[in-house]
């Protein structure tokens, strides 16, 4: 039987999986950057396009795909957890994103 972290995992990439425009740009910045401050992903973000970090990453906290810590910004527990376990693959194959 699966561990609970491998539930919660999956159903938070049922949710990207849907994720469309900047809202998946951002979310594909934080799997690539699972622990970021506030600072550091609002200047990266933008330069990647998105016009308002703040509320593009506020809404993935929202949603439960992102967490918001002391200045910074997280990738929940148990895709972290499945990102030391699987390598960054594991999300990249679900979202169709990153190499095969």
């Amino acid at each position: 039987m699966s561990e609970d972290w491998e539930i919660r995992a999956s159903q938070l990439l049922e949710v990207a999986r849907s994720l469309k425009g900047e809202l998946r740009e951002a979310f594909i910045y934080l799997v690539d950057n699972v622990s970021v401050g506030d600072l550091r992903a609002a200047i990266d973000l933008r330069r990647r396009g998105i016009r308002d970090p703040a509320a593009v990453l506020e809404e993935l906290v929202n949603m439960g795909l992102a967490e918001r810590g002391d200045e910074c910004y997280n990738l929940p527990a148990p895709l972290r957890k499945l990102i030391a376990e699987r390598g960054v693959g594991a999300i990249e194959r679900v979202l169709g994103s990153g190499p095969g």
